[in-house]
Formats: structure tokens, C-alpha cells, sequence
């Protein structure tokens, strides 16, 4: 059953002239089911952030529908789009955007602290999710104590801890190196196959693009093509992935 769907959606920025127009997406349909892995891909310039940015609920201003869990966020108050997004998204980004002055447990802590849950809850789901994700020895510790990769680990815990319907990654390997790329993108293949959550991905790495179990493609802000993973070893999905990029022109230093 699909999580997310998206009709027709379209995006123009004008600059300054009638003729100034500069379309960012044209006409992208595209459907998700839950438990998904999926990773979108492109050129530079390709509209990949911008999509994200309207499925997350970031950026209003579009022609088209975006339906989460059959919602249309399209439709929403400003306010009733800040409650969905809090209470049924998650959002994992490349710069973490952890708060220095909390300890990595206060900081995944602090979704379920805003929805005014209870204490008991919300020690036992953070204690849960320290555990999956192996950082029970460094909870205690600030962000600028442990390395980029429990970083953004602690961030995942922190997208994950409301149960959301849907995780937003943007770039989540972005500033890190490769073991800790790799160690990311296996929290993220952990967390879709024991939780069943539905993670829509927007990156330029191939290799994190490589542990999904599907790619969409796009350029010039239309859906190229997508491919799937069906039962290929990663590497060799990792090699498809890389000759789709070659044929669209996006290659794995563009950015």
C-alpha cells in the first residue's frame, strides 16, 4: 500500500522578467509503499533536493498533490503541516543538526518531549533505540564529543523515536567518511528490515544508493527512469546504479 504519493507536481522559481522562469520539477508522479528503501538520484541542478523538500513538507509553494498515509499535506494550515510533519515524519540531515548543549540521549529525547508524552515512555523508547543502534556507550556524551557517524546515528534515533510514517534523509552521508558512510547505511538497511520503516532517501552517493531497495532517477526535473534491487547482492546493484548514472550524466562526484 502506498505511503506516499505524488501527482503532477510541478515547480517554477521566477526570477526577475517574464521571462525569467526557471522549472525546477515538471509533472513528477511517483508512489511509495511502506517499508520501502528508496534513494533518488540525479545531476546537480536535477531537482532532487527540491522534491525532497516538498515531500518533507519544507517547501509550500508547488502545483500537484502530495498525499502521505492517504493525507494530502498539499491541502494543509501552516499550522496543521507543522503537527503532521512533527508527529508523522522523521528528517535526517547531512549536517545532523544535533543541539550542541544536549547530550546525545537528550537530543533524541526531544521529539517526544515536544509532544508532551509521558516520562516512562519516553525513557524506554530512547533506551530502546540507544540500543539498536549501538550507542548506548557515548548517550551521555554532547555532539562535538563523538564522531560524525554516531552523530548521525543519534540524528536517525531522533527521526525514528515518534514512529513515523515516513523518514527524510537528505544526503545523511554527506559529511562523512567512508566506514562511517557504510555504518549509516547499514542503520538505515537495519532500521527499514526490523521496524519495516519507509525511508525515502535523496543522495549522490552511489554506494549509499547501493544498500536501498529501489533508485528513482531524475533529471531536468523529470522522472527519468528507477530501477530495483530484487534480489542482487549490493555490489552488483552498487555497478547498475553507476551505469544509470553514466547514461543520465550524474556522476558520483556531482553534487
Amino acid at each position: 500500500m502506498p505511503i506516499l504519493e505524488v501527482e503532477s507536481l510541478s515547480k517554477e522559481y521566477k526570477g526577475k522578467g517574464k521571462m525569467n522562469v526557471f522549472q525546477a520539477l515538471n509533472g513528477i508522479n511517483l508512489s511509495v509503499d511502506s517499508g520501502e528503501l528508496v534513494a533518488i538520484m540525479g545531476p546537480s541542478g536535477s531537482g532532487k533536493t527540491t522534491l525532497l523538500n516538498i515531500l518533507s513538507g519544507i517547501d509550500t509553494e508547488y502545483s500537484g498533490v502530495v498525499r502521505i498515509a492517504g493525507t494530502s499535506i498539499s491541502e494543509m494550515s501552516k499550522n496543521e503541516l507543522a503537527l503532521f510533519r512533527r508527529q508523522r515524519m522523521g528528517f535526517v540531515f547531512q549536517d545532523y543538526n544535533l543541539l550542541d548543549s544536549l547530550t546525545l540521549r537528550e537530543n533524541i529525547m526531544v521529539p517526544m518531549v515536544l509532544d508532551d508524552q509521558e516520562v516512562e515512555d519516553i525513557n524506554s523508547r530512547t533506551d530502546e533505540t540507544l540500543s539498536l543502534f549501538d550507542l548506548g556507550e557515548v548517550k551521555d556524551k554532547y555532539p562535538y564529543m563523538v564522531s560524525g557517524g554516531q552523530q548521525q546515528r543519534a540524528a536517525i534515533s531522533r527521526a525514528i523515536i515518534n514512529g513515523p510514517e515516513v523518514i527524510f534523509a537528505d544526503e545523511p552521508t554527506g559529511n562523512l567518511d567512508s566506514k562511517s558512510s557504510s555504518t549509516v547505511m547499514k542503520t538505515f538497511a537495519k532500521l527499514n528490515a526490523l521496524k519495516g520503516a519507509t525511508i525515502v532517501m535523496v543522495t549522490h552517493d552511489p554506494f549509499a544508493a547501493s544498500y536501498c531497495n529501489r533508485v528513482l532517477f531524475i533529471k531536468d526535473g523529470k522522472m527519468l527512469l528507477e530501477i530495483t534491487r530484487e534480489n542482487k547482492e549490493r555490489r552488483a546493484f552498487f555497478d547498475r546504479i553507476l551505469e544509470n548514472l553514466a547514461f543520465i550524466g550524474g556522476g558520483e562526484d556531482d553534487l
